[in-house]
């Protein structure tokens, strides 16, 4: 081979490795893309199965106290004694509560599709958020099974979410409830570790778990009920994902036809066996007895409310609850709300959001003008974060969303007037 023979050759090898490179080249940026389709596809899948954990546990857990509201608003009605009333009346309020409390969930979708859970903590009587958990399944739990908890000796006010921590418990029971045919589910709480950590638990004594799928129990889409359409499942992975998600961890002990106890624990912020008040939403004697004051002082003493509200069944549940303690103006529009302000003079304003004529925001922009000093209140269905900013912005001194709780109503009312 001579030497023109050898630089052709080693020019053709020299295009060769070029073209061979600029192929890897392109395979590794073809391999690189197709990692990015991969994670995205994996991101989408990881959203979807959020969504369709989330709206699977809302359609179970929505029916629940929608049953005990409905059923229980009939059997009111025929209640022979007050006390009756009362009783039913209370356990319609815990489930009105619970009801509240998952549909603001489901307005926050987006937060869950993210994997977001937002947390709202306050100081909750544990006492009390233990009773009304039994209320929630007072008439769900078979007469074969006692479902009792296990009542301290103390008073635990802890700091917490009320919400995710019923929301927990209820799904913890409801599915011992699917396991259990006879015998006992008992929950509560303890202080352990020196009072640094609390731990709650929920035992019954039902068909227990197998070995092998222990480890599986809180997988989404993996539990062995889900497949036998009795579902351990998207119930037991929301708990872990609640509780880790509020500093904490849950396990679980389990041995077959003995039964399961369920245990997650916390850091414990509270304090314990003292008098404390606790923000917790329950319905009791004293609340009812808010609804029914008589009224102290004639009329004339009495403070002027303009409610601004063009669905006549809302304005009637207002004036059920405050006529008695105020004088209550009723403008069925914004304009209507205008002119009765610079008319009437109240001493603060109650302001649905979407009116006819002229809509709250645009009323309550003029009100200020005239008086910036008059309180206003807005009432609205509308309660995204952006629909109060957008009232705030308006001139809305505070923001109360519907459905609203009577006694909150009455305590905001109370602040903006000095009582």
């Amino acid at each position: 081979m001579n030497q023109d023979e050898r630089e052709i050759l080693l020019q053709k090898f020299a295009d060769v490795s070029h073209r061979l490179n600029m192929a890897n080249a392109k395979l590794e940026e073809a391999n690189k893309k197709l990692k990015e389709y991969e994670e995205k596809a994996l991101q989408a899948e990881k959203a979807s199965q959020m969504k369709t954990l989330f709206l699977a546990n809302m359609s179970h857990e929505i029916r629940t106290p929608l049953n005990a509201i409905e059923g229980f608003s009939r059997v009111m009605v025929d209640a022979e004694t007050l006390e009756e009333r009362m009783s039913y009346m209370e356990i319609i309020e815990s489930n009105n509560h619970r009801l509240l409390s998952l549909v603001n969930e489901i307005l926050d979708l987006s937060r869950v599709e993210a994997g977001e859970i937002s947390l709202k903590k306050t100081m909750v009587d544990l006492n009390a958020m233990m009773q009304s958990i039994k209320q929630l399944f007072k008439f769900r739990c078979p007469e074969a099974i006692n479902l009792a908890w296990e009542n301290p000796s103390m008073q635990v006010i802890f700091n917490t979410d009320e919400d995710k921590l019923t929301q927990v418990f209820s799904n913890l029971i409801s599915n011992a409830l699917k396991h259990t045919t006879k015998g006992a589910i008992i929950y509560g709480y303890r202080l352990i570790n020196e009072q640094n950590e609390i731990q709650f638990f929920v035992m019954d004594t039902g068909s227990g778990i197998e070995p092998e799928f222990i480890d599986k129990i809180f997988n989404v889409y993996a539990s062995k009920d889900a497949e036998m359409n009795k579902g351990y499942g998207l119930g037991l992975s929301l708990c872990k994902i609640i509780v880790e998600k509020m500093g904490g961890h849950i396990d679980v002990e389990s041995r077959v036809n003995e039964g399961t106890t369920f245990t997650f624990s916390f850091p414990f912020h509270g304090t314990v066996g003292g008098v404390a008040t606790s923000n917790r939403t329950t319905t009791s004697t004293q609340m009812i007895r808010t609804l029914r004051v008589s009224t102290h002082g004639s009329e004339n003493q009495m403070k002027t409310i303009l409610v601004a509200e063009d669905e006549e069944s809302n304005y009637e549940l207002v004036r059920i609850v405050l006529q008695k303690r105020y004088n209550l103006l009723h403008a069925h529009n914004g304009i209507e709300a205008v002119t009765m302000n610079e008319e009437e003079h109240p001493d603060l304003i109650l302001m649905d959001i979407r009116m006819p004529e002229m809509n709250g925001l645009d009323a309550t922009r003029i009100i200020k003008e005239v008086n910036h000093e008059t309180p206003v209140i807005a009432l609205s269905a509308y309660a995204f974060d952006e629909n109060i900013r957008e009232a705030k912005a308006a001139g809305c001194d505070d923001f109360l969303p519907k459905p609203f709780r009577v006694e909150d109503l009455i305590e905001l009312i109370g602040r903006y007037l000095g009582e």
